[in-house]
């Protein structure tokens, strides 16, 4: 391994973290460039993996508890958030989408970590114990990889708490003071078929597109008919072959003008999708539709939506993010955070595709060719924790060294 890489890596990180922290106390940059730097390279979220990173030349366990100490405190979380923020503004492009889905962090032989609650455990389809998260995710112009924008772990235990809808509003708050003047468009599945969202995206001024439920009605030539008996009336009839996670499809689509009761002022479209699932898939939006082009957009959209599924492997298999053990609720958030700030990092290093991000992506050294892949995070973060794992030094020597003058003042 060059000694030019491992140098260019950690300046690379460092950067960010200067962006990061801004504002921030000097202890505590240290404190997240020590998680930044160790989760990157241990490509895991585990503190005493992080810490074994850091190659302190010093007792392993005084380097867990000064991480531990320090992950307790999360008054500076939110400076870090809007800091973060700040280094994504100039990669927003017109009309982002912008992809909402909640995700979970199961803990079911956890005993006493803090505030654990029941959440639904999506890959077993079974409640266990563990913590919610809500995540808003823009997806990159040109490569369509996400960039986490709002992503919140919470629980229903916690003593301010009050509900998963309010939670939600906190999000979308979030993204379109983020946003500013810009529109976006939110992309949501069935979990989000809900009218208080429908009405609260509109009242923001952005456009949706969302999967509806089957047991959902909607008002059509002022009939009020349930989603699925409108969807049969409309047999396809625009092809579009598709890839969707690896499989490909051979879809009809159709649209049809509807309403909604609770959004009566405005004109919404169904768009009905044979082909992906024994039932045909239907979307609702508020996008103005007048052809072929403006069914097969949303239809696209709506398919950049598999996304954040990306997105959620990569916390939990890439680093390990359901193994992570901590007593405090704290803790946990600033780890699921700087983890969310890394892949976002990252994201904009696959979309900016320079030389530095080619050297990263070979030394992941995977046994298929680059040309074959659609998804880059996952090679480009064994590719970043391959090139540290040759660094000796750790990041503590890499600070920048603050030169003291010494000439004396003359009184």
């Amino acid at each position: 391994m060059k000694s030019t890489e491992i140098y260019q890596m950690k300046r690379n990180l460092l950067t960010f973290l200067e962006k990061l922290t801004k504002g921030l106390s000097k202890p505590r940059k240290k404190f997240y460039s020590d998680i930044l730097y160790g989760m990157s390279k241990a490509q895991n979220t585990l503190l005493s993996d992080i810490a074994r990173a850091l190659e302190e030349k010093i007792d392993l366990q005084y380097t867990i508890k000064r991480l531990s100490r320090n992950a307790a405190e999360e008054n500076d979380l939110k400076q870090i958030h809007r800091n973060y923020l700040n280094t994504l503004k100039t990669s927003i492009s017109d009309n982002p989408l912008v992809i909402v889905d909640e995700s979970e962090i199961v803990k079911p032989y956890a005993e006493k970590m803090e505030d654990l609650a029941l959440v639904r455990d999506a890959s077993k389809n079974v409640l266990e114990k563990g913590y919610p998260t809500l995540n808003f995710s823009m997806a990159t112009p040109k490569t369509k990889h996400p960039l986490p924008l709002y992503n919140h772990l919470y629980s229903s235990k916690e003593e301010d708490f009050q509900s998963q809808n309010i939670e939600i509003a906190k999000g979308f708050n979030t993204v379109h003071t983020f946003l500013g003047k810009k529109k976006a468009t939110f992309v949501m599945d069935r979990g989000y078929d809900r009218n208080m969202i429908y009405e609260y995206v509109e009242e923001l001024g952005h456009h949706f597109i969302t999967r509806l439920n089957d047991n959902r009605y909607l008002l059509h030539k002022n009939r009020r008919i349930k989603v699925p008996d409108l969807a049969n009336r409309r047999k396809g009839k625009i092809n579009f072959k598709t890839e969707i996670q690896g499989e490909k499809y051979h879809l009809k689509v159709s649209h049809i003008k509807v309403e909604l009761p609770v959004l009566q002022d405005t004109p919404l479209y169904m768009v009905v999708v044979y082909g992906y699932g024994a039932k045909p898939m239907k979307l609702l939006t508020n996008h103005s539709i007048k052809g072929k082009d403006d069914v097969l957009r949303i239809l696209k959209s709506y398919i950049t939506r598999w996304r954040i599924e990306e997105l959620f492997r990569v916390q939990k298999e890439e680093f390990q993010l359901e193994k992570t053990r901590t007593m405090t609720l704290s803790s946990l958030r600033i780890l699921y955070t700087i983890l969310n700030c890394i892949i976002g990092h990252y994201s904009l290093a696959i979309e900016k595709n320079n030389y530095h991000t080619q050297i990263v992506l070979a030394r992941a050294r995977p046994s298929n060719k680059l040309k074959k892949i659609k998804f880059y995070l996952y090679r480009f973060i064994r590719g970043v924790s391959k090139i540290l794992t040759f660094d000796t030094v750790g990041i503590r020597y890499f600070h920048r060294i603050e030169q003291r003058s010494n000439q004396l003042s003359l009184l």
